[in-house]
């Protein structure tokens, strides 16, 4: 079962519903990683009592260690990972193809502009028609995706949203190679649906289809348009992004102008705070990001009101601070402890203080998706972004 629904709009921005067979997700929302099929520092319970209604895991990772074949025995990821919410696999395309481009990660983001590192091992990932050849990183053995196995391998782990398999290019590759990546994509796209459809996949699960096309509009129109026609559930926003925020700002524009008003859009790996402002600001429902939990293992806390909504937790000022990361949040950091404690977990290198960390980001998250969606309601949003700040 799935159905989404628009039930609020403030200007492009959209609340809205999602409904799976494991659970309701008011949107916008925000999808926490559990890449390996868990958050890292967190258990499933205390995700939900920080207010995460939605998990994605990784079908790359996954597929290697421990294997579909472990899982689907199991039950499926959610019984196997204890996960009672709403779950979405990535097919993997993106760790695929960071083998292949090296700064893949950063450049898709828009943080660097980086020639390919050298020694970059291109031939860890050899791509063509039918799909992508890679090694594992555990034990160098030879792997291969098309879209039609990575749709079986979503299927054994039976996660609620799936994505199709695709390459994500980055800034520095010349424009005809994004041109070719993007053709590909669209013609891996219909493969991925007629799999997902041939295996019956519906009855239990829905596939998004990712628009590609990098920093040029042209590519992104042609991108948007073949994703439409193939009538996705819904639809994710990948590929290279530009450098700045201003460049992203405008390609999320665009495409949320040209797919179906009725599906729901995913933006791909963003997540900081004045993003998903600006996603929502934009017409994004759902976003997905490790950095609430990554900033947590350097010590870093979400506060509003701060630069880049930061508190460096490990700073020698935390020391004697007797009072919560932040007042008001409920979290189990901010309710039982204090700074100055947690800079003693930190300064200590215990790894409870990850932990409270990892669940207090989360929690401060899902309080700003949650302000988001009231924003929409009362046709706000514009007052939340400017009190978020830039």
């Amino acid at each position: 079962m799935f159905e989404f629904r628009v039930l609020a709009q403030d200007g492009a921005a959209r609340r809205g519903l999602i409904r799976t067979d494991h659970g309701d997700l008011e949107t916008p929302a925000f999808f926490a990683v559990a890449t390996r099929a868990a958050l890292k520092g967190v258990d499933p319970a205390t995700a939900r009592s920080a207010g995460s209604g939605s998990l994605i895991c990784n079908a790359y990772h996954l597929a290697i260690q421990p294997g579909p074949e472990l899982i689907e025995a199991a039950g499926g990821l959610h019984r196997f990972m204890g996960w009672e919410g709403v779950l979405a696999t990535d097919s993997g395309g993106f760790q695929v193809f960071s083998l292949r481009h090296g700064q893949v990660a950063d450049e898709l983001k828009g943080r660097r502009r980086l020639p390919p590192a050298e020694g970059d091992p291109i031939d860890a990932v050899r791509v063509d028609e039918e799909g992508a050849d890679f090694r594992s990183y555990l034990d160098g053995r030879r792997h291969r995706f098309t879209p039609e196995n990575n749709m079986a391998l979503q299927r054994s782990l039976g996660a609620d949203l799936l994505f199709c398999l695709d390459e994500c290019t980055p800034f520095h590759v010349p424009p005809e190679y994004t041109r070719a990546a993007t053709e590909r994509n669209a013609r891996w796209a219909r493969r991925c649906l007629e799999a997902f459809d041939s295996l019956a996949m519906g009855e239990r699960q829905a596939l998004y289809g990712i628009v590609h096309g990098g920093v040029y509009p042209e590519l992104r129109r042609f991108s948007a348009g073949a994703m439409s026609e193939l009538g996705f559930a819904g639809f994710g926003i990948g590929d290279c992004l530009g450098e700045t925020k201003t460049d992203w700002y405008g390609l999320v524009e665009l495409v949320c102008g040209l797919v179906p008003a009725g599906k729901p859009r995913h933006l791909l790996g963003v997540g900081e705070p004045d993003d998903l402002v600006e996603g929502a600001l934009r017409g994004i429902d759902t976003f997905d990001c490790a950095m609430p939990t990554r900033i947590a293992r350097h010590g870093h806390a979400l506060h509003f009101g701060l630069p880049r909504c930061r508190l460096d937790l490990k700073k020698a000022e935390r020391r004697g601070e007797d009072r919560p990361i932040e007042e008001g949040c409920p979290c189990s950091a901010c309710s039982r402890f204090g700074r100055a404690y947690l800079h003693h977990l930190f300064r200590a290198g215990e790894m409870l203080g990850i932990s409270l960390a990892a669940e207090h980001n989360l929690a401060f998250t899902n309080r700003l998706m949650r302000r988001i969606r009231e924003a929409i309601s009362d046709g706000r949003l514009e007052e939340l972004r400017r009190e978020i700040g830039n």
